[in-house]
């Protein structure tokens, strides 16, 4: 990690923010989400691109590690209810999924990619990984610069309704066969494996999913606990993330 290769592609992604800012900004929002139906069917092939390669390379798929468990994978699972689904209510929670813990879950991956660690740069994982996670980047970026997503005080709860189900999904798969999805085996080999170890197991989980929820809160929905305008102020139709992105 951060090496040369990995810097110019987070200078690269931050250009690419920008200027997606500045398309959405022009385009509109029905432009926007046909941007996004193209985003969605994009992200429903890095898994199976992945499955295929493993198979071809090891003869079989490693369920402990291959599985959609991880807090990432929510990305595609969401994306397409966010732009397809008929209902409001499943389309609304997709979207703020997407818009919150996606877009930290792609920034994390993406400045914190394990994968570089374990392979040369131009390997087929790493690079899979980090066009996965710059995709969930630009996607988040989307639907909050075209006015997609519209944030609303129950997206509090329902931005992290998705999270419960599969972290509960991985305490299983953990109490089973000893799975580290959602990092419910303390992160192991990741930054988070040295936190894991100093406390016990819940404890753990619970100051980390706890803390993702309360900094999801202060970054996206600050404004529905105050009544003071700020960096993040409802205006007309959605919310405007750092005064910027609709100004």
């Amino acid at each position: 990690m951060f090496r040369l290769p990995h810097i110019l592609v987070l200078i690269s992604t931050g250009v690419l923010v920008c200027l997606l800012i500045t398309a959405a900004r022009r385009a509109g929002r029905e432009r926007v989400q046909g941007w996004l139906k193209v985003c969605a069917v994009l992200a429903l092939l890095f898994d199976p691109v992945y499955w295929v390669w493993e198979m071809r390379q090891f003869g079989h798929i490693q369920p402990s590690t291959t599985l959609p468990l991880y807090l990432c994978s929510l990305f595609w699972m969401m994306l397409p209810l966010a732009v397809f689904s008929r209902r409001e209510k499943l389309r609304q929670m997709a979207a703020a999924n997407v818009c919150t813990m996606g877009v930290m879950g792609g920034v994390l991956g993406l400045v914190f990619n394990v994968y570089l660690n374990h392979y040369p740069f131009f390997h087929f994982v790493p690079v899979r990984s980090l066009i996965y996670h710059i995709l969930m980047i630009a996607a988040a970026v989307l639907l909050w610069a075209g006015d997609v997503y519209r944030p609303q005080p129950g997206d509090r709860v329902l931005c992290f309704v998705p999270v419960g189900v599969l972290v509960g999904v991985s305490l299983v798969c953990n109490r089973l066969f000893g799975w580290d999805y959602c990092y419910t085996a303390g992160g192991i080999g990741t930054p988070l494996e040295a936190a894991s170890r100093i406390m016990p197991r819940w404890a753990f989980l619970f100051v980390l999913y706890g803390g993702l929820w309360l900094v999801i809160q202060a970054l996206f929905y600050r404004r529905f606990y105050t009544d003071e305008t700020g960096k993040f102020e409802i205006r007309g139709k959605g919310l405007a993330w750092a005064g910027s992105w609709r100004r």
